[in-house]
């Protein structure tokens, strides 16, 4: 590990001008589409390992490491339903996804994009920051995972800058969006 020298996105984005917000979110989506090349065979932690994320959040089970995305989905409702088999709004969430989320390709995953998690000098990213939640799923995660609970006011939301990232999925986005009540 080493230090690099910079300031978080988070605290730069307002100052930026338009111009820098499109340099800099184009960069970083640079950065993310390098990552998207490298293709899984799994679904699970960088090093083979079970899912590390809010969205598996019981001690009881180990989630994952999946084979595919409708073992994934599976183990998706089996998290969200745990104890909650006879709410019809769980169940619905369920059956929405199982419909919702399938055929995606499975690619490496940072995992946590935040402005938090990104250094920048100026508007250059010098660094992306927190890759501990990395690993292996659907396409479509970083960007539902980005705007889980973002923050609705902050300005980097505001912009778009999950959407000039890491484009839109938006289908799957209403399915987790909805989570909010059954994960915390």
């Amino acid at each position: 590990m080493e230090y690099v020298d910079g300031e978080t996105l988070e605290m730069a984005w307002d100052k930026y001008t338009e111009e820098e917000k499109d340099d800099v979110s184009k960069q970083l989506r640079g950065y993310f589409n390098e990552l998207r090349q490298i293709k899984g065979n799994y679904i699970g932690g960088i090093d083979g390992t079970a899912c590390d994320d809010q969205f598996f959040s019981h001690d009881l089970f180990a989630f994952g490491p999946y084979n595919d995305e409708s073992e994934f989905n599976k183990g998706l409702v089996k998290a969200w339903s745990h104890n909650r088999q006879d709410d019809a709004y769980v169940r619905l969430l369920c059956r929405t996804l199982l419909d919702v989320m399938k055929n995606h390709e499975i690619v490496l995953t940072h995992n946590d994009f935040a402005p938090r998690n990104i250094l920048v000098r100026g508007s250059k990213v010098v660094a992306i920051l927190d890759w501990e939640f990395s690993g292996f799923f659907p396409e479509y995660w970083e960007y539902c995972k980005a705007l889980w609970r973002p923050g609705w006011d902050a300005g980097w939301v505001k912009d778009g800058l999950v959407e000039r990232v890491l484009g839109p999925y938006l289908q799957e986005l209403a399915v987790i969006l909805n989570t909010s009540d059954i994960i915390w």
